[in-house]
C-alpha cells in the first residue's frame, strides 16, 4: 500500500508560512525523543550531525563502507525494517561502497555546477550507486541527503503528501524520486528552507501520530506472558 498522510503533515504540506515550517523542524528533536529509540536517536544525530562532514572532508567525497551500512540503519530505523536490506549494506566492501558513492557524488555535484540537472539527471547520478546490491533510490536519496541540503531523503512521510497520487508499483522508483526531489524544491523555495528540511520537517509532523517505541522491560514482560 502506499504510504498515508496525517492530519499534521497534511496541513503543514499545505501551508506556504514559513513560521510554521520553521516551527515544525524546531520541534523534530522532541518528536524524534518521543519515539522512545535510543538506536534511531543515536543514528539520527550522526547522519544529521557528523557524517556530511566526514563525506566532504574527503578526496574524494564518498562514504565508507561502515557508513553505507549506518546509513541503512539510519533509513530503516525511520520506516519500516527490512533486515535483508542491513545484510545486503554489510557485503559491500569499502572498495565497492567507496567506488559507488564516490562516483555518484562526483555526477551530482557535476550536474549541480555545471547546470546539467536535465530530464533524468537524478538518475544518471545515481547509477553507480543503485547498482548496489540492496541499494534503491530511496537509499540512494539519503546518502545523497547526508552531502547535500538540496536534496531531501525520499521518505514514505514525504512521499505520502507530495505525491499522493503515487501508485505502489511506481514510489520507489527513480523517475519519482526525481518528481519528489522537483515538487520539494519548489516548496522549501516557497517556505525558506532547503529541501532537505523540508523532509525533515514533515516527518517532525508525521511522528506526533507514530508510537512510541515500548521499552525493553515492557517488551519482556510481553513476550513472557504470551507464552
Amino acid at each position: 500500500m502506499p504510504p498515508t498522510a496525517t492530519v499534521d503533515t497534511r496541513r503543514l504540506w499545505n501551508s506556504d508560512d514559513p513560521a510554521e515550517w520553521r516551527k515544525a523542524l524546531d520541534a523534530y528533536p522532541a518528536r524524534l525523543a518521543a519515539l522512545n529509540d535510543p538506536k534511531l536517536l543515536e543514528l539520527d544525530a550522526w547522519f544529521w550531525g557528523t557524517l556530511g562532514d566526514a563525506i566532504r572532508a574527503r578526496d574524494p567525497s564518498r562514504l565508507t563502507a561502515e557508513e553505507l551500512v549506518r546509513v541503512v540503519a539510519w533509513k530503516l530505523a525511520r520506516g519500516k525494517f527490512r533486515p535483508n536490506l542491513l545484510n545486503f549494506a554489510r557485503a559491500h566492501t569499502e572498495a565497492t561502497a567507496g567506488k559507488a558513492t564516490g562516483e555518484a557524488l562526483a555526477r551530482f555535484a557535476k550536474a549541480s555546477g555545471d547546470g546539467g540537472e536535465n530530464e533524468n539527471w537524478l538518475a544518471a547520478c545515481l547509477e553507480p550507486l543503485v547498482r548496489l546490491k540492496g541499494i534503491g533510490p530511496a537509499t540512494a536519496s539519503a546518502v545523497l541527503a547526508a552531502a547535500t541540503a538540496s536534496i531531501p531523503m525520499m521518505s514514505d512521510e514525504l512521499i505520502a503528501v507530495a505525491l499522493p497520487q503515487a501508485t505502489s508499483s511506481q514510489m520507489y522508483s527513480m523517475p519519482r524520486l526525481q518528481a519528489l526531489v522537483e515538487v520539494t524544491r519548489a516548496k522549501a523555495k516557497k517556505v525558506g528552507v532547503s529541501p532537505r528540511e523540508v523532509e525533515r520537517a514533515i516527518f517532525a509532523e508525521a511522528a506526533r501520530s507514530k508510537k512510541p517505541k515500548a521499552n525493553a522491560a515492557k517488551t519482556t514482560g510481553a513476550k513472557r506472558k504470551a507464552r
